[in-house]
């Protein structure tokens, strides 16, 4: 593991930092600059941070970067990796399936057993498709509900994430206020018709339930992250009831978006955990294994629209890789292992309680603007508040100091702060958390930053 060397005297603890950083890391900032020859972007995969780290491999808790620097991982896979990066049990099962091949044109027999588990998960989901990622998924529930209601509105809330499909794409204006937000399109290419099409609510608020029953007349459905992946509270369930409630008085779809928090807050999801259930509901990322996944599951009466789309209220759908052998014997393996080993979820939800009072206790004793928000396994670091803040490595300041500490200490965060851990973490991992955060703490205010 990476460590921080002592302080130079005549630098501040973060130039030294820098320093640091820069020298371990060469063969990731050469090829961060071939990169930019040949491809554009990529700051929604990887985010920023000075100087850039390219991954060489990974296994358990940690990933290991091109210049043999390992490092303690919090991001694994964006929440995917609920049991760790290359769990035996997964690794074992593709390279069975990868004997017998790895795309076909025609359907194989392990759907079937994966679509089961996923019912087995959660029994409300009388009927299943597939699709490719989250983001397919999300797509595909709203173009249903919109063909089964001939309504063209969607409800979602702010700062909820449901993928990069242009229908989702509606974020917050700054400044807007609280219970009125004011919508803007999440970077460009987004047209004025999409954005018509969106009814934006705050969550967690009581107007939002008002602005939901005064479009319910135009609402094919209300889309929501049951917790979300940029506030993971963990005190939803009353929120969600209310939600439920009011769908079902006036007659409306309710989506539960449960790409992130399926298979990773319960074997049932967010759904288990409260007690509510949606009417239609998406998965992604856990429901995966690590390799590609979009789910669609809900009510026979709405998963009828993705029968024959020529009929009726049928609706279009389909994609070369939907339901590929290795995606879903990846995906099947991973839930045979989360549904035989339930204890999991104490495990996870225990470590990630730990490290939120450890961290925030230590904070408040002194004085420190940061705590963490957590829900099951799912948690985030906040400076001044719930507040999203840019990722900013340069140390300009208290924030970014502190996550270019933890770095070059051998920890890292990814550049949306949305952290996670998994059955591969242990009580040791914890506990270096700890130490690692508290020390970047210390090292800020040594700094006079914060």
């Amino acid at each position: 593991m990476a460590q921080a060397a002592v302080r130079d005297v005549q630098v501040g603890y973060l130039e030294n930092a820098q320093r640091e950083l820069a020298a371990r890391t060469m063969r990731s900032q050469r090829m961060a600059s071939d990169r930019t020859e040949v491809i554009n972007g990529a700051m929604a995969a990887s985010g920023t941070c000075p100087p850039p780290i390219f991954v060489s491999q990974n296994e358990g808790a940690y990933f290991e970067d091109l210049d043999g620097n390992v490092y303690l991982d919090t991001c694994m896979g964006f929440g995917v990796h609920v049991l760790g990066h290359r769990p035996r049990p997964v690794e074992d099962a593709l390279r069975a399936q990868l004997a017998k091949g790895w795309h076909l044109s025609l359907r194989g027999e392990e759907q079937l057993a994966y679509a089961r588990l996923i019912q087995s998960a959660a029994p409300w989901n009388e009927r299943v498709v597939f699709c490719n990622t989250g983001t397919e998924a999300t797509l595909y529930a709203i173009r249903a509900a919109r063909a089964l209601t001939g309504k063209s509105k969607i409800a979602k809330f702010d700062i909820s994430y449901h993928g990069a499909h242009d229908g989702v794409l509606i974020w917050p204006a700054p400044g807007s206020p609280a219970d009125t937000p004011t919508p803007m399109s999440f970077g460009y290419g987004i047209t004025d018709g999409v954005m018509s099409d969106v009814i934006l609510l705050p969550y967690r608020h009581p107007a939002a339930l008002a602005a939901i029953a005064a479009h319910r007349d135009e609402l094919a459905a209300v889309l929501v992250e049951p917790v979300q992946g940029s506030l993971p509270e963990a005190d939803v369930g009353g929120f969600l009831a209310e939600l439920r409630a009011l769908c079902d008085d006036l007659g409306l779809i309710l989506i539960f978006d449960e790409v992130l928090t399926g298979f990773r807050l319960a074997f049932g999801g967010a759904q288990e955990r409260y007690g509510v259930t949606a009417d239609i509901t998406t998965y992604g990322k856990a429901a995966g294994g690590g390799l590609p996944i979009g789910v669609v599951a809900g009510r026979k009466d709405l998963m009828d629209a993705f029968g024959d789309f020529t009929a009726p209220k049928g609706i279009f759908f389909g994609g070369t890789f939907s339901g590929n052998p290795l995606s879903i014997t990846a995906g099947r393996s991973t839930l045979r292992h989360l549904d035989s080993h339930r204890e999991i979820y104490d495990h996870i939800d225990g470590l990630t309680a730990r490290l939120t009072e450890g961290f925030n206790g230590f904070s408040a004793r002194n004085g420190y603007s940061a705590r963490i928000v957590s829900c099951g396994s799912m948690w985030q670091i906040f400076f001044r508040n719930e507040v999203l803040s840019d990722f900013e490595y340069e140390g300009k300041d208290a924030e970014g100091a502190f996550y270019l500490h933890c770095l070059n200490m051998g920890v890292f965060i990814h550049a949306t702060h949305r952290c996670y851990l998994s059955a591969a973490h242990t009580d040791e991992h914890v506990n270096q958390l700890l130490h690692v955060f508290e020390t970047a703490l210390h090292m800020v205010r040594a700094d006079g930053l914060g």
